[in-house]
This record gives C-alpha cells, structure tokens and sequence, in this order.
C-alpha cells in the first residue's frame, strides 16, 4: 500500500504464522546455534593449527576487541527497544579515550548498513509514509553535515568538547530512563499532532552528528508523542536515518585526520554480526528492564565523564 500523505491509516495487525509453527521457530534456533558453534570451532581450529591465521589477528589491536563486543551488545540493546545504539556507543567511546569527532564517526559509519537494510525493509513492508520521510530526510542531512563541519573542526579541542557532549548524553540517559517507566496520559488527555516537522528533522540531524547519537531518540520520540502513527514513524525514522548517517560519516571522514580505525573497525564488525540475531532476541527480554539499565549506565558514564573534566580543572 502506498502512502502519499501525512496521515497514516490505522494499521490491523495480523497473527504471524510462524508464530503457529512451534516445530519450525525450533528448527530456525538449533540451525542458528549449529552454525554459531561451526563458526567458533573453525577459528579455534585455525588459530590452534594455522600461525598465520594467528599472527594476523595478533597484529589486531585490543582496542578492536573491546568495541566489537561493545558494537555487538549495543546492536543487541537497540534491536530490543529500537534506540539507544548511537549514545551507549558514543558514550563508551569517549569513556575509552576517544575524541567526540572520531566517536561520532565511529557510530554513523557502524550505522549506515544497519539502516540502510532496516529502511529498505520498512519500505517493503509498506511502513514508510513517503511525506513524512521527505520532510525529515533534507533537513535531516543539512543539519548532520553542519553538525560534523562544527565537531570536526573543534577536534584540536576535545579536552573541551568532550563534557559537553558527556551532558547531552546525560540528558539523553535521563530521557530513556524516563521513558522505561512509560509515563501515561491523564484520562480524555488528546495528543496534538507535531507539524514543524522539517525543524524537527534539522535539529535531530544537527545534535545526532555533534552528540554521536540521538536521531531515534529525539525524532521518534517527538513524532510519536505528537500524535504520529509509531509504526509509519518508525518506518520513516529509519529509512532518513540511512542518508543521515552517510552523509554525516562524509563530511567526518573528510574533515577529519587520524581517524580510530580500530574503534570504527571495532563497531562496524560488532553490529553487523548483532543485526541479523537482534530482533530474534528482542521479544524475549523485557524493553523495560533493557532501557531501565542503559538509562543508568549512560547517565553513570557521562558523569564520571563530566566529573573528570571538573577535577582536571580544578
């Protein structure tokens, strides 16, 4: 079905069938842990057996290791509650040393293939309302390349830079923890539905570049609370995310020196390999625990950001 206005149609959800093939989901979960165990025993094998294979990944630095796990749990985390990935990532980059303009380019470059399959598939299913991806999508990216020009071009100053985006992901871990308790409406309450969408849209892109993360959180957020179908949103949300995060990851890759190969190498690899797994394991945890917990971790680790920069001063 395809949408050529603003307004999006209620949506009846149907039963999914597989859902009805207990044998079959049974099926699916022992190829998936065969092949994953195929996988580990081959490299075991070959790390055991092949010098080479195991001089290689020596060569790799721990660095790469740390952020793919990281780039791994994080894809997971997002997979489960639809946001987050871009300020857990971003925040634990930072924490690891790394300056905000290399973190914000570590994160859009890991996202662009995740996005770009997410919105292609929102496309397919019918879920992308056609208007509202066209009044977020060119704002979106002017704002995203004028927020990289701007860290870039501050990344001799990161010392500086860096507790100002420590509090923008503060603010951001206090908006996910308010958002686990999923605060209700008072009775006869009506949403009024969100019009300037196109400021929306440059504002999300402009922080999402400077903060490393935020788009989901902002944008999503604001059209759902605005009265926006979540699904049609959601469809949307994701297909800009995809041009976004391209065009920001340009404008870093261009403006910026010595970028941290390892780190981006680290996030990419990590959350490609989590894609394909994390929306199998999403309805299986609780959203609500899942952001309780990423809510405090991040507000935890941009303090701790903030406090060291506070007593390095002093």
């Amino acid at each position: 079905m395809e949408l050529n206005s603003a307004e999006e149609p209620e949506v009846i959800v149907q039963e999914d069938a597989i859902g009805t093939q207990p044998e079959l989901r049974q099926t699916k979960l022992i190829l998936w842990v065969a092949s994953f165990a195929l996988v580990i025993i081959a490299i075991v094998l070959l790390w055991a057996n092949v010098p080479s294979f195991q001089a290689y990944f020596s060569d790799i630095p721990i660095e790469f290791y740390y952020f793919l796990i990281a780039g791994f749990v994080f894809a997971m985390i997002d997979g489960a509650i639809g946001m987050s990935y871009g300020v857990t990532s971003t925040t634990f980059s930072i924490s690891m040393g790394i300056p905000p303009a290399s973190a914000s380019t570590a994160v859009h470059l890991s996202e662009i293939l995740s996005n770009g399959i997410a919105g292609f598939m929102h496309y397919k299913m019918g879920n992308v309302n056609r208007k509202l991806f066209k009044m977020l999508v060119i704002p979106g990216i002017i704002g995203a390349v004028i927020g990289a020009y701007m860290l870039s071009s501050l990344e001799h100053y990161s010392a500086y830079t860096k507790p100002f985006v420590s509090l923008y992901t503060l603010v951001l871990g206090l908006v996910i923890l308010t958002k686990a308790f999923n605060l209700k409406r008072k009775p006869g309450e009506v949403k009024k539905k969100i019009k300037n969408i196109t400021a929306l849209g440059f504002g999300g892109g402009l922080v999402d570049a400077v903060g490393g993360g935020g788009w989901g959180s902002i944008v999503l957020s604001t059209l759902i609370a605005g009265g926006r179908h979540a699904r049609f949103s959601l469809g949307a949300v994701k297909a800009s995310r995809f041009f976004v995060a391209l065009m920001s990851s340009l404008t870093f890759i261009t403006m910026l020196r010595g970028l941290h190969w390892a780190a981006i190498g680290g996030l990419v690899v990590g959350s490609a390999i989590a894609s394909p797994i994390a929306a199998r394991v999403a309805n299986r945890i609780s959203a609500k625990s899942i952001m309780v917990a990423v809510g405090v971790i991040v507000i935890l680790a941009s303090l701790k950001n903030i406090i060291s920069f506070i007593v390095k001063m002093l």
